[in-house]
């Protein structure tokens, strides 16, 4: 079987975020720490929340001078297989799983359990 051929960079569409957007996700991370679909319900579509997540980093490293949050993206998978992405300040919320846990709350999602008899790997 053939590979498929990878799209160029050049090939994708620019996704443009709008700047109420931008700024109404830079207050977010500023507090509570982090963003959601359920402040910005295009973060459901992982391009758009991408493309966010970077015009957040932009905006902190190039137009606000007085804050500079350690501005974070991740995607989560959770309990069903629903994957939801959440944007979230380290300096706020120190650990990706406390992100994870942050995001199930506030979208609603279960976290992933495993089974009884698979062993934690804590050391």
């Amino acid at each position: 079987m053939a590979d498929t051929p990878k799209k160029d960079k050049a090939e994708e569409p620019k996704i443009d975020i709008p700047a109420e957007d931008v700024k109404k996700a830079a207050a977010l991370i500023l507090k509570p720490g982090y963003v959601t679909k359920h402040d910005l319900p295009k973060m459901v579509e992982l391009p758009w929340a991408t493309a966010l997540a970077d015009a957040v980093t932009q905006h902190f490293l190039n137009d606000d001078d007085d804050h500079d949050p350690y501005v974070y993206f991740e995607q989560f998978d959770y309990a069903g297989g629903d994957i939801d992405s959440i944007i979230f300040n380290m300096d706020v919320i120190p650990t990706r799983d406390k992100a994870l846990e942050l995001l199930g709350q506030a979208v609603g999602e279960k976290l992933v359990t495993p089974p009884d008899h698979v062993e934690s790997f804590k050391g």
